[in-house]
């Protein structure tokens, strides 16, 4: 009778631990949680494994969404899913990078100093005139999510002065955009992204005096390859009748660019 008693016994307390929470540290875990830890100098150490890329299981025999790991290598034999250091979580397909703050980068920008000279353009009338106002070259070590902003100013003049307000009441037209003239194979370098377009017009009167800064803000978010780039930010400007325009003669015209790792 004695040995079944004992038996019993272990039965019911294998059976409490299995359906009762699990406490490291603490006497009385959360009772939403299955598993807590409790420590005031100690940490959660993930297991510590050699991904091959995101698409493959491996070094596991197969995805198993909500899985996380630390991936302790860099491979990039696959191009299309390349991994490194950091930490990983599957979602049952695929294994994703954990990004943090700390990942992004600033590419170029971040500062408050005026990043951007004054630069004329005489527009003829009923022709586009597209100005290049900055050319940045930058290269990514992995794919990533990039965010391209702007911040210029831009000032509508009589046609060869910088200071003579206008007077004839035609609109005129301007657009901001950002435009790849290098980039790896599959992103345009045709293409223009990021528009950002406003219009000016002074009336016949002598109100019209102030030649006015109108600020343009072009913005994109693209992801990219790893790769090698340069990046032009374009100023085109148009009117029916003839003037001056000057992109940048601000006191706090800016471009920014700002990476985040996708793997």
């Amino acid at each position: 009778m004695k040995k079944k008693n004992c038996v019993v016994g272990f039965l019911l307390v294998g059976f409490s631990l299995v359906t009762a929470q699990v406490g490291i540290g603490i006497s009385s875990p959360n009772t939403n949680a299955a598993l807590d830890i409790t420590s005031t100098n100690k940490g959660l150490l993930l297991p510590r494994i050699a991904l091959v890329s995101t698409n493959s299981a491996s070094p596991l025999s197969a995805h198993v969404a909500g899985m996380t790991v630390y991936n302790t290598s860099t491979n990039t034999s696959v191009a299309s899913s390349p991994v490194y250091p950091g930490e990983y979580y599957n979602d049952g397909t695929q294994w994703l990078r954990k990004s943090t703050w700390n990942d992004a980068r600033m590419i170029t920008g971040g500062g408050i100093n005026d990043a951007i000279s004054l630069t004329t353009a005489d527009v003829v009338a009923e022709t586009a005139s597209t100005t290049i106002l900055s050319t940045i070259s930058f290269t990514l070590d992995r794919p990533s999510t990039v965010e391209f902003s702007a911040d210029v100013s831009t000032r509508y003049t009589a046609s060869g002065s910088n200071t003579t307000p206008l007077s004839d009441g035609a609109v005129k037209l301007c657009t901001l955009n950002f435009q790849f003239t290098t980039a790896p194979a599959g992103v345009s370098t045709t293409a223009f992204f990021g528009d950002h377009s406003a219009s000016y017009t002074t009336a016949l009167s002598a109100a019209a005096t102030a030649t006015g800064d109108v600020y343009l803000n072009p913005y994109g978010v693209v992801t990219l390859p790893a790769g090698s780039y340069v990046l032009n930010l374009r100023g085109t400007a148009l009117s029916g009748t003839a003037f001056r325009i000057g992109y940048g003669g601000g006191t706090h015209d800016m471009i920014q660019i700002r990476a985040t790792p996708l793997q």
